[in-house]
This record gives structure tokens, C-alpha cells and sequence, in this order.
């Protein structure tokens, strides 16, 4: 999830990285690439660096769309007000693999996310889902939202990505029995 002025250095190529505040582990090397309510992108991670804020350069800030490491620092403070030198982030790079410019909630196999809760829900003897996959699907099918899902389950608008994440494995699993076409699911790979 980003904002709008990152997608263009993005789409630009002036923007290959993403910093995060801490040491966060990537658990898939594709990814979309969000923001406005909409996917703009998919891009693939291509390393992952771990650096104290103190150790960031102007290598580090050229690759991430800023001028100067001091112009880096100063937007990441912006994002987390409590950031210190000593304090840990996680520098993602990437490479876009296609530009996209699609609602986020018509990904999953073509259909708003609340039509793919809504059609795991009334197969759920094929699908063998977990308790968390199932508390996800009913809270997206009942909200007709990956943001309010997300909030009245996490408690916060910004943890989608779990959202998301289980929407693509249910999507696949609505494949596998035969409830959506693959051709479809473009980019759920």
C-alpha cells in the first residue's frame, strides 16, 4: 500500500524499493502493489536488506524515489514520528513486472472480493478451510469490504494484506473444485 506520489516514481522506474520500519519477513516474492482503492501494479521482490536508520545511504534513498539520504529520513520520520538511528527497517527491492490499473476488489478471479467470500461460503464442504479462513470470508461476505473486514477483524484498516492473502488461496481453491475457471484468475499464480 502506498501513496499515489510513490506509484509514480514506481511506474516511473525512479522507485525500486520500499523502506519498512523494523525487520519484516517476506513471505511471497509477488506481490501488488496498492494504492487509492485501486492495484496499480505487480511487481516481484528481488532482495530484502535489513539496516539500522543510521546506516542508511544515498544509494539507499536514490533506490526508493529521494534525493539524499537526510530528504529518505526526514518522509520515513513522517511515516513513523517515533523512528530513532538505531531503530531497524526492512529495505524490499523490486522489480515491476506489469502495470495494472484494476479496482482492488476485482482481482480474485475476476469478481469483487465479497462474491468470492460469498460463493467459499456456500461450498464450504469442498474447500476445507480453516477457522481464521472462514472468520475472514464471513467477515468480507457480511461488510462487502477488504478494508472493513480488515478493521473489525485486526482492529486497523492496514493489516489487508491477511485479507488479501486469504482471498487468493480461497480464489485457487474455488479453481481446484471447479467453482471458478482459471483463466480467470489472472496474476493469482
Amino acid at each position: 500500500m502506498l501513496k499515489k506520489s510513490f506509484v509514480e516514481k514506481i511506474l516511473s522506474g525512479d522507485k525500486t524499493t520500499t523502506i519498512r520500519l523494523g525487520r519484516i519477513e517476506i513471505r511471497s516474492r509477488e506481490f501488488y502493489i496498492h494504492s487509492g482503492g485501486k492495484i496499480v501494479a505487480e511487481a516481484l521482490v528481488e532482495d530484502v536488506i535489513y539496516k539500522r536508520v543510521k546506516d542508511l545511504t544515498d544509494a539507499d534513498a536514490k533506490a526508493d524515489g529521494f534525493s539524499s539520504v537526510g530528504e529518505l529520513k526526514q518522509a520515513l520520520r513522517r511515516f513513523y514520528p517515533e523512528l530513532k538511528e538505531h531503530d531497524w527497517v526492512t529495505i524490499i527491492k523490486f522489480r515491476l513486472l506489469r502495470r495494472l490499473d484494476q479496482e482492488e476488489t476485482r482481482v480474485y478471479g475476476g469478481l469483487p472480493a465479497y462474491e468470492v467470500a460469498e460463493i467459499a461460503l456456500k461450498n464450504l464442504e469442498k474447500l476445507h478451510l480453516g477457522n481464521d479462513e472462514l472468520k475472514i470470508l464471513e467477515a468480507i461476505a457480511r461488510t462487502k469490504s477488504i478494508r472493513a473486514a480488515s478493521r473489525e477483524i485486526f482492529g486497523s484498516p492496514f493489516r489487508r494484506r491477511f485479507i488479501r492473502r486469504t482471498l487468493h488461496t480461497v480464489a485457487k481453491k474455488l479453481v481446484e473444485v471447479g467453482l471458478l475457471n482459471r483463466k480467470d484468475l489472472q496474476g493469482l499464480s
